[in-house]
């Protein structure tokens, strides 16, 4: 799957701008406040309906505008797929699948699995539970169909749950909804727990070689402990959930336990060693979606050669040489990045004050 033409239209610096990207690696290079990570936010936008740069969506849309636009067309195969977003200033928000009107911004996110990687990533590693529970289940989304509705489901559930808590309701009350509350819990942990499997070990597979990454593990932790069925834990966590006011153990504290030698790894590894673990993690999860979940997930990189030597850059194109999927780089200065691509199958652009051009670069790219 990649976007063959993707248009903006009042999207940050944008007034409106088509780019037709190339099947594998486009590099989008520029100077600073050029509109480069505009570009990638635009795409992810379409993916998921929010920006990764700001909670305040009205910045995403030109100052004199009323809404911001973003189109893209899609090849799946052999087969075409449109998809168009557009948000207004008070919230309003439309989507259209092949023209037709959208009711949900997961029937898109289906069509557009987008992972992405900036300075900001980093939150998996020193972030809390719920950044390594995004990046588990969007690969989860992609890969099992069913996924989706067994967590709306249980979010009811726990949404009930944690009503009757903040009432201070009597035990008889939540007899039904504890039942409901881990039936949904045991049928979400199960499809993470299999999915996590796949995962660690296309991770494991990935990074092999590697001096350092190849000592890293990944563990799977639920949300409770196994030693006692979830039901006794939640009549015994009664009193505790009571005076907190939410439910404190069930698959909504779920988290990926990532470890060097059973030492957490943000407090073993250098910075540039995260960075690249940070990748592998992510073209890890490309690979299992695209090998289960039949879409090749698209890949934004935002300033990919920050924080990484010579020697680093080349270990992650070597890393991102293993997926058969599309490729968006930003980058200040390009050569260092170009110099690992494969000149076959990589496009060049350049932005400008909001102005985007395919350009040539040094190697005869365009």
């Amino acid at each position: 799957m990649s976007i063959r033409q993707l248009s903006v239209t009042d999207f940050r610096n944008f007034v409106s701008q088509q780019l037709q990207p190339g099947p594998g690696f486009n590099v989008i290079c520029g100077a600073n406040g050029s509109g480069k990570t505009s570009l990638l936010e635009a795409i992810y936008f379409l993916a998921h309906g929010r920006s990764f740069r700001t909670s305040r969506l009205p910045r995403m849309i030109r100052f004199d505008a009323a809404q911001c636009t973003v189109h893209a067309k899609l090849q799946m195969a052999q087969q075409a797929i449109t998809l168009g977003m557009q948000r207004g200033r008070q919230g309003e928000l439309s989507l259209r699948i092949n023209g037709d009107s959208a009711h949900r911004l997961a029937d898109i996110a289906h069509y557009l699995p987008v992972q992405l990687i900036t300075p900001d990533s980093f939150r998996i590693f020193f972030g809390g539970p719920k950044e390594r529970r995004h990046f588990f289940d969007m690969g989860l989304f992609h890969v099992e169909p069913s996924f989706f509705q067994q967590w709306l489901l249980f979010s009811k559930a726990n949404k009930q749950r944690n009503a009757l808590l903040k009432q201070r309701s009597s035990p008889e009350q939540f007899s039904y909804w504890d039942q409901y509350f881990c039936q949904s819990a045991e049928a979400i942990t199960e499809l993470r727990q299999r999915y996590m499997v796949k995962l660690a070990a296309e991770f494991a597979l990935l990074v092999a070689k590697h001096e350092i990454l190849s000592e890293v593990s990944l563990q799977f932790y639920p949300g409770w402990s196994d030693s006692q069925p979830l039901m006794e834990l939640l009549q015994n966590n009664m009193a505790s959930d009571v005076k907190m006011g939410f439910t404190q153990l069930g698959p909504q504290k779920a988290d990926l336990r990532i470890k060097v030698q059973q030492q957490p790894a943000e407090e073993v590894l250098s910075r540039g060693q995260l960075k690249m673990l940070l990748f592998a993690l992510k073209i890890a999860q490309s690979n299992v979606i695209g090998r289960e979940g039949n879409k090749q997930p698209i890949l934004l990189i935002d300033d990919l050669a920050s924080e990484l030597d010579a020697d680093s850059i080349q270990q992650v194109f070597h890393l991102l040489k293993t997926i058969n999927s599309q490729v968006f780089v930003t980058a200040i200065d390009p050569d260092p990045v170009l110099q690992q691509m494969p000149p076959d199958t990589t496009a060049v652009f350049h932005v400008e004050h909001g102005n985007l051009t395919a350009r040539t670069d040094n190697y005869g790219r365009t």
